[in-house]
């Protein structure tokens, strides 16, 4: 195979304004440089963003750097979503009632999809290390779109370390009727004096630190596909906190 198949000359049309199946297109065959690849993967991405298709939430994405994936089986884990419940219970106290029902319906769905990303964040608050707990589901009138309950847990750095205890805890409630408007229920616990909520977020991270290293060896857990490999906030560590729950 030549170089000039390979590779896009200068007159080519923008990487931008492909369309979404002609990025795809040149993503399934696979024969494109890494580079090149990763610029459509990215054009694909925004699109996809734009749209609100598939998983992809704009706090999942940017500043952010996903190392590890679990998937999880709803059966099988359930003690693992379980110890989540009343973290997710108290929180969900602070939403609109709307958000609550919606919240309480997904959670109890028999097609409830489960997931746990392991990250580093980078963000104005500083550096990150930390978890999601993601719950999601397809939009039954639209299976490309995703019903979707994140529940972020993070450990800040310090003077290049970390201490294991959570600073930081988001919840995000994004019902699909209301992100494709624009809106999504946000709270954001800083450490709070009473402990009211870091207590039990602590437990709870805590408990999946420990799945994380009892699963991290089983290739049965990790996500993966190959698209992956591609995605800007998909790889290895930006960076490795001395002390790291994730080591």
């Amino acid at each position: 195979m030549t170089t000039a198949t390979l590779t896009l000359d200068a007159d080519s049309l923008p990487i931008e304004e492909l369309s979404m199946p002609a990025l795809m297109r040149e993503l399934n065959l696979q024969q494109r440089p890494n580079w090149l690849l990763c610029k459509l993967m990215n054009a694909l991405e925004q699109k996809r963003q734009a749209k609100g298709l598939g998983w992809s939430r704009a706090w999942n994405k940017y500043g952010l750097n996903v190392f590890r994936t679990h998937v999880h089986d709803r059966e099988k884990d359930a003690a693992y979503l379980g110890a989540s419940l009343p973290l997710l219970h108290r929180l969900l106290t602070l939403a609109p009632a709307a958000y609550r029902d919606f919240a309480t319906e997904l959670l109890a769905d028999p097609a409830l999809l489960m997931f746990t990303f392991y990250h580093n964040h980078e963000g104005p608050e500083g550096q990150h290390e930390g978890l999601t707990l993601s719950f999601g589901r397809k939009v039954a009138v639209n299976p490309s779109k995703r019903d979707r309950l994140d529940l972020i847990l993070e450990d800040r750095r310090l003077d290049g370390r970390v201490d294991g205890l959570l600073d930081r805890v988001r919840l995000y409630v994004c019902p699909w009727s209301e992100y494709q408007h624009g809106k999504t229920h946000v709270a954001i616990i800083q450490p709070d004096p009473v402990g009211e909520v870091l207590l039990p977020a602590q437990a709870l991270y805590e408990n999946c630190v420990r799945h994380y290293h009892e699963w991290k060896g089983d290739d049965a857990r990790q996500w993966s596909h190959w698209s992956a490999r591609y995605i800007e906030y998909f790889g290895p560590r930006s960076f490795i906190p001395i002390g790291s729950s994730f080591a």
